[in-house]
């Protein structure tokens, strides 16, 4: 059987990149779009543990939930300065 991309992995690193730049224009948008990279990353990966053998592209999901991380804490920071 073809190994097929990890569901939900690039969905979650684009919104963790979403979240980045949306942190430096908006601030209030990224901090959801942050947290929604967060959440599809965690889901993305626990699919990949059960099954790493049928899937490709953990490392787009793992990038995704730690953007998400980051997006979250700068925009927190940007809403209180």
């Amino acid at each position: 059987m073809e190994k097929q991309t990890l569901p939900n992995a690039t969905v979650s690193l684009v919104l963790g990149i979403f979240s980045l730049v949306t942190c430096i224009c908006y601030g209030v948008l990224g901090l959801p779009l942050g947290v929604a990279a967060f959440v599809l990353g965690n889901k993305a990966l626990k699919v990949y543990g059960e099954n790493p053998e049928n899937y490709t592209g953990s490392g787009n999901a793992t990038a995704g939930k730690i953007l998400g991380v980051i997006g979250v804490i700068l925009n927190l920071l940007f809403i209180l300065v």
